[in-house]
């Protein structure tokens, strides 16, 4: 059970009040209301002394719920490369980040984890805004450095955002991609000249409503990834406010909504290795928080 301190202190507050105020009546109405007064004070103080008793246990509750938890994370952490050491030699991967409202460092701790699990990780590219079709000379170049089709929009968005994961998979140079970068539409990191790329970790969900743009860019560069059949799972962390667990499970061999702590790390290794599907973690959407572990896989 929870406890609100800040009612217990209204309510001493509002006791007291009523004690000082009694106490005045007390002094005008004579020895009878005096009297009153005194076993109104007496279980008051009764009152009181619980409410301290109450709040030592339940401090002495929180104190040992924090021994208990940090202990599980100790474990946690001490467990996870055990679960996820040299399972993924041999995978070559590349890291989308579709919303900018989450701090980069979860990317890059991404691949920290990859790497120590065995994998080569090529690149992170991050697309977090929309491309404005609107503007015509920026329609024009567009169409001209990636050699594209002048249909409707929407084709032209379909048609770039196939090229933009064809890059990132052949692995054999992001010359065009400089292009987008030079106009603030997408952040590279990496190397992308490293050779083929045969697994896509889409890092998405964000913490506010303005970034979250999934049916924009996540869902053409899914639908593309499927095309051509690339390994593809979806991730984000536990406290975002906008999540993309529902874009991601329609699209995407496995989901992940808890990447940022060591079961979502643990679960994600193992959908990469195992190249079985499943929908994990915390979250409403997840079918299960993590599979189930065998160290043979």
């Amino acid at each position: 059970m929870i406890v609100d301190l800040r009612y217990h202190v209204v309510s001493i507050v509002s006791i007291f009040f009523a004690l000082g105020l009694g106490i005045i009546i007390g002094v005008n109405l004579g020895h009878s209301a005096n009297r009153q007064m005194e076993k109104q004070l007496e279980r008051l103080e009764v009152t009181y002394e619980k409410i301290r008793e109450d709040q030592k246990l339940l401090q002495a509750s929180i104190e040992t719920k924090n021994i208990e938890l940090e202990v599980a994370n100790q474990f946690q952490k001490a467990i996870l490369p055990t679960l996820t050491v040299n399972r993924l030699l041999g995978k070559r991967v590349a890291i989308i980040r579709t919303n900018n409202s989450v701090d980069f460092k979860y990317a890059r701790k991404l691949v920290n984890l990859l790497r120590q699990s065995g994998a080569e990780v090529t690149s992170i590219t991050t697309i977090a805004k929309v491309f404005d079709l609107s503007k015509q000379q920026f329609r024009t170049e567009l169409l001209d450095a990636f050699d594209l089709p002048s249909t409707d929009d929407k084709m032209v968005i379909g048609a770039l955002s196939s090229r933009i994961i064809q890059i990132i998979l052949k692995g054999q140079g992001g010359s065009q991609l400089l292009y987008l970068q030079n106009q603030n539409l997408v952040q590279l990191w990496g190397d992308y000249s490293r050779g083929p790329v045969d697994t896509l970790v889409f890092l998405g969900g964000g913490t506010r409503s303005e970034s979250n743009f999934q049916r924009e860019i996540d869902l053409p560069l899914l639908d593309a990834v499927r095309k051509t059949g690339t390994t593809v799972v979806g991730v984000e962390p536990s406290f975002v406010t906008e999540s993309y667990m529902g874009t991601y499970q329609s699209k995407c061999q496995g989901t992940v909504d808890n990447i940022e702590t060591p079961p979502g790390e643990a679960t994600l290794v193992y959908l990469l290795a195992s190249g079985k599907k499943g929908f994990y973690g915390i979250k409403d959407t997840a079918r299960a928080l993590i599979p189930e572990f065998k160290l043979n896989y």
